[in-house]
């Protein structure tokens, strides 16, 4: 897999120049990219604040950016690319976090983040005449649907495997994982924070220190009949997306982007 390392300030000009919305490779094998110190805590807030002069690694096979930075207590990560398809797919079904402290590719401790464009933003996406997802459902539909929009965009889910958990908290960073979406210039850009060390207050980390080398994945796309089964359940009757013959928003395939880091140490001196 192609990627390089960028500053943020450079990558908004090649962010603007490069990214396409066409189908990319699906990438599965394991990079080793750097993370960088963080002298300041990082807000998340989906604007990239606090990520100047931060190194960023552009990877080609999917046209998106990957940033990564620490300080003592937690890790920060900024995802961003400009496929429309993918944004669609992620509001639909999520973008899943996985951290490994092992420095393997587990799937054992992740988090999955629903947030992102607004079903409005989304209909305008649909080429003209061609029907939206929204037209598909009953007005009783779309009030749910517009509800949940509002409730998982401050949510996030916090997936456990060894302990067969899957639980919903806030995604203010008040019970440790944080996340947030926002489209700065147009590029769809989704920022995490996770501690790196749980304690009474955050019950949720990775159990990772400083210089420690970790496993990082990102997943998203491929929305199953099952889930989307739920999704359409929990907005009304269950029957599906719509009347017969009137097709609704189709996923892309499923994507992953997986990453070893050693987590930067404080600068000495």
């Amino acid at each position: 897999m192609s990627y390089k390392n960028i500053t943020a300030l450079s990558a908004k000009a090649l962010l603007l120049l490069t990214l396409t919305t066409s189908t990319l490779l699906t990438g599965c094998n394991t990079q080793e990219v750097q993370t960088n110190w963080s002298a300041e805590p990082v807000q998340v807030d989906g604007e990239m604040t606090g990520w100047d002069g931060i190194t960023l690694t552009y990877f080609e096979d999917f046209g998106a950016q990957l940033g990564l930075s620490n300080d003592n207590e937690k890790l920060y990560i900024l995802f961003r690319f400009n496929n429309q398809a993918w944004a669609q797919a992620i509001r639909m079904g999520g973008v899943t976090l996985w951290l490994d402290n092992s420095g393997k590719k587990k799937k054992d401790f992740g988090i999955r983040y629903t947030g992102g464009l607004s079903l409005s933003e989304l209909q305008k996406m649909r080429p003209s005449g061609k029907g939206g997802f929204r037209e598909t459902l009953t007005p009783e539909q779309q009030q749910r649907l517009q509800d949940m929009e509002k409730s998982t965009a401050d949510q996030i889910t916090v997936i456990d495997k060894k302990s067969n958990q899957e639980i919903t908290t806030r995604a203010d960073g008040s019970g440790g994982p944080a996340a947030c979406f926002a489209s700065p210039q147009g590029i769809y850009t989704y920022e995490f924070s996770i501690p790196l060390q749980k304690n009474d207050v955050l019950g949720y980390a990775i159990g990772a220190e400083p210089g420690q080398i970790i496993c990082l994945g990102l997943e998203w796309g491929g929305i199953s009949k099952e889930d989307r089964q739920k999704m359409m359940d929990r907005m009304g009757d269950g029957r599906g997306a719509g009347p017969r013959g009137r097709p609704g928003m189709q996923p892309p395939e499923e994507e992953e982007l997986w990453v070893k880091t050693q987590l930067a140490s404080p600068p000495s001196g």
